[in-house]
Formats: C-alpha cells, sequence, structure tokens
C-alpha cells in the first residue's frame, strides 16, 4: 500500500475487519469473506458511477482498474502475512 495515506486509513480499516471477525462468530468465514467482496464491488460500482457518469462508457477501463488494484492489496496482504506470522509447524 502507498505511504500517502491519510493517517484515519487503517483505523478505518480494521473497523471493516472487527466487522469481518464478528460476523465469522454466527456465520462461516468464507461466507464473511464473499460478502466482503461484493460489498467492496457494489460500493465502488456505486462511487464511480456517482464520480464520473461516462465510466459507462469507459467500463472496461474500470473494471480493469479495480482488478488491478485489488490483486496489488491482496499480494501485498499476502506478503505481510506471511512474514509477520511463524509458519506452521509441520
Amino acid at each position: 500500500m502507498a505511504d500517502d495515506v491519510p493517517p484515519e486509513f487503517y483505523d478505518m480499516v480494521n473497523r471493516f475487519i472487527d466487522l469481518a471477525n464478528e460476523l465469522t462468530r454466527d456465520h462461516p468465514t468464507s461466507l464473511v469473506s464473499a460478502v466482503i467482496m461484493f460489498a467492496a464491488t457494489r460500493y465502488n460500482a456505486h462511487c464511480l458511477l456517482a464520480l464520473d457518469p461516462d465510466a459507462r462508457d469507459n467500463r472496461e477501463a474500470a473494471v480493469s482498474y479495480f482488478v488491478e488494484q485489488y490483486r496489488s492489496m491482496l499480494e501485498d496482504n499476502i506478503d505481510w502475512l506471511t512474514q509477520s506470522r511463524p509458519a506452521p509447524d509441520a
């Protein structure tokens, strides 16, 4: 993740993670994960169209942007988690 994020960025991230952890008390982790991805796509589509009404005409570019951002963030988080957690015993 870029170093130029606002100070509240990770606090906001942690609030979503806290909610996800709360939801996993009553629902399978796989369901909570799917719900989070769906919610993110719905919210991002709404924001995209609200901020740029012409985005409909540039749909492929918008989708490519979000897919690349997701891929980069997922890879960064996998790297971070595998470096910060000890390997499980074999």
